[in-house]
Order: C-alpha cells, then sequence, then structure tokens
C-alpha cells in the first residue's frame, strides 16, 4: 500500500488502473500516475533494457529529436555557463550537441557515467531528456536536482506528456517496463512551486525551469 505521491508527497492517492499484475496509482493533487514500486524492474534488467535503445550520438534523425529541448534551452543560457545532462544514457548526444554549440557540459548516468563528483558542485543549467519518467523516487530526484543549481539556474526536460486518462491503458509510453511515473502539466506546476522554479512550456513534451 502506498502512502504518499513519489512526486509531490502528496497523500491524496488512489489507486488508477490494474493491468495484470501492474497495478498504477494517481495523484489527486499533482495529478501524476505512477507504477507501483513492487512493480519496479532491477537495476541489472532496467541496464539491460537501456542497452536495447538504438540511440547513436551522431544520428541525425535522434539529433533532430533532441533539438526540441536544446534549442529554447539555448535562448536561456551564456557560452559561460556550466552545464550538467543528467541521465544522459551510454550514447549522450544532447551534451555532443551543445558542446559543438561551444557550451561545457558534464555528464552523469547511474548506470553508464556514474560520475558523483559532480554532486559537490553547482551547474547554471541541467538537462533531463527522457530522463524523468525513469525515476524510481522522483521527489528525492528533485531535491537532489535542486541542489546541483546555482542561483538563476536553468532546467529543461523532455519527457512525454500524459495522454487522457481512458487512453493511459493503450499508451505506448505506458508500455516500457523502465516507464515508472507520468507528467502532465499541473504536476509540472506543482514540482516548480514545491521547489520555487518558475517554468515554461516552449512546445509539446518540453518543460524548461527557472530556480528564482
Amino acid at each position: 500500500m502506498m502512502n504518499n505521491c513519489i512526486v509531490c508527497k502528496s497523500e491524496s492517492l488512489k489507486v488508477f488502473l490494474k493491468i495484470h499484475e501492474l497495478v498504477y496509482w494517481k495523484c489527486n493533487f499533482c495529478e501524476a500516475k505512477f507504477l507501483d514500486h513492487k512493480n519496479y524492474i532491477s537495476f541489472n534488467e532496467e541496464k539491460k533494457h537501456y542497452l536495447k535503445h538504438n540511440n547513436i550520438i551522431n544520428d541525425q534523425g535522434y539529433r533532430d529529436f533532441l533539438s526540441c529541448l536544446t534549442k529554447p534551452l539555448k535562448d536561456k543560457i551564456s557560452l559561460n555557463d556550466l552545464g550538467l545532462d543528467y541521465g544522459c544514457g551510454y550514447a549522450p548526444a544532447l551534451a555532443d550537441m551543445l558542446k559543438k554549440d561551444g557550451f561545457s557540459v558534464e555528464l552523469y548516468d547511474p548506470f553508464f557515467f556514474p560520475n558523483k563528483d559532480i554532486f559537490f558542485r553547482k551547474f547554471n543549467f541541467i538537462t533531463c531528456s527522457e530522463v524523468i519518467e525513469h525515476f524510481f523516487e522522483p521527489y528525492e530526484e528533485f531535491v537532489k536536482i535542486d541542489s546541483l543549481m546555482d542561483c538563476n539556474a536553468w532546467f529543461g526536460i523532455m519527457t512525454t506528456f500524459m495522454t487522457e486518462d481512458f487512453l493511459f491503458k493503450d499508451w505506448y509510453y505506458r508500455r516500457d517496463p523502465t516507464h515508472v511515473v507520468f507528467y502532465n502539466k499541473k504536476t509540472f506546476n506543482v514540482i516548480a512551486d514545491q521547489h520555487n522554479w518558475n517554468v515554461l512550456f516552449p512546445s509539446n513534451n518540453i518543460a524548461i525551469f527557472n530556480k528564482i
């Protein structure tokens, strides 16, 4: 039995959907939906699944996809800023794109770039591209990210925003076993309020936060 929302810690929870052995919860406060922790896969299973992704660092189609996040973010930052690609995966194409544009970007990924030195630093911008849906403990992860952000830092995320409730069962994004939490604009507004961030939605499936 889950007592608190894993995104905002609200107690306003209800079971949203049961699909075979999978149980999904919904928070009535932030509107996040998430998989019950008993259904999480193991660390090794998760890593094996990521290695199946066809993410090639120089693939132009993949880079065009990532540009949906980099383009609006680059309007907010300067070449003197230090960035962090948080959850960069085994093929950190987004960081490579920013570096080729002249930005300094560090890498962190718990599976492929477990560089814990980053937790002793402050960054002017942080990116999470197709990452936050994988967070087993999103509230704690956002607290951690906030601690890494310097004053007036920017935090850009890309994730597929939630579909309508009646479409959730057959939604392709839900079917990925490593996707455990799902967000919409209300969810991101709650997250922003909790951390004293401003939030913008420059395009579909993109949110950019600014630390006040």
